[in-house]
């Protein structure tokens, strides 16, 4: 009689472990920058530096490269009024107007030269934990922002070189308004190292942390923890969602609509996840993330029902 119920119970332990069970994701996918146009992208700028080198740049655009100096160190040291920031700010708006009459190519030059004693800096930095005047003169307060964000433990920084480059060109872009200037574009494959530092490691927005900083102050119980950690994971999810959007903009290669519902499956936004998964499986049906947005989908599917 016991070895009769053998296979009975060999079947029944199969049929647990076959019942579908509800997945939960650890991350997204992370773009995955070629090594070869990294490569070609760091060429590039180091042929426009040793150019800036060899040949002085015009009088404006060097006096440029001074106002940004200038903008810089006042950001970074004492804390300036908003009124001296603001007028170094007009006042850097007015030399890069003048700086930008003299083409693209020699304000592409004068990014590169700054671009590399930036990379300088920040490799000193993570070698002596010292901020140099430099680094804050090229940078201003790109390590406080870098720890405030979480991407610097002790005195080493997460991001990748491809990352780093394509911080300090989007954060001089944006600096002198050149964000939709195709000549000053930043290349696709640093772009992708930089999503893939936000996507592996993302944060609340900075209103959001204030909030939950507050919050998390007046806990007066477990309970109320939990809810804080909970709003902190939920507060994470909508800014990675949000990067999410961003890059799939600019790569069309990029899973974002699979990521996307993987991202609301974490923020429990489980309607949300399901339109994402089924959309994603609609136009993908098989694949290497076919299988697991099938189970992803099946479990914000039963969320929702409980």
């Amino acid at each position: 009689m016991w070895l009769a119920l053998v296979p009975i119970a060999v079947a029944a332990t199969l049929g647990v472990l076959l019942l579908p069970r509800q997945a939960l994701p650890d991350g997204v996918p992370l773009p995955v920058p070629d090594g070869r146009g990294l490569t070609r992208a760091a060429a590039h700028d180091h042929e426009l530096a040793e150019q800036a080198r060899r040949q002085l740049l015009p009088p404006t655009v060097r006096a440029l490269g001074s106002a940004l100096r200038t903008f810089h160190m006042l950001e970074a040291g004492a804390p300036a009024g908003k009124d001296t920031l603001s007028q170094a700010h007009a006042a850097l708006d007015a030399t890069a107007a003048t700086a930008l009459r003299e083409g693209d190519d020699a304000m592409l030059r004068l990014r590169a030269v700054q671009l590399e004693s930036f990379l300088a800096e920040v490799d000193r930095f993570e070698q002596t934990g010292v901020q140099s005047s430099e680094l804050a003169s090229i940078a201003g307060n790109f390590v406080a922002a870098m720890q405030a964000e979480g991407w610097c433990d002790g005195h080493s920084l997460v991001a990748s070189d491809g990352a780093l480059r394509a911080m300090f060109k989007e954060m001089w872009n944006r600096l002198l308004g050149l964000e939709k200037s195709l000549a000053f574009a930043v290349p696709l494959d640093e772009e992708r190292a930089l999503y893939a530092l936000y996507l592996s490691r993302p944060h609340p927005a900075a209103s959001a942390r204030a909030a939950l900083d507050a919050a998390r102050r007046g806990a007066a119980d477990a309970r109320a923890c939990e809810a804080v950690d909970e709003a902190e994971r939920i507060a994470i999810e909508t800014w990675r969602i949000d990067r999410i959007a961003r890059l799939s903009a600019i790569d069309s290669s990029y899973p974002a609509m699979y990521a996307r519902g993987v991202a609301n499956l974490r923020r429990g936004e489980y309607v949300h996840a399901a339109e994402d998964l089924t959309a994603w499986l609609h136009d993908h049906p098989d694949g290497a993330l076919a299988l697991r947005a099938r189970a992803y989908l099946r479990a914000a599917v039963l969320a929702t029902q409980e």
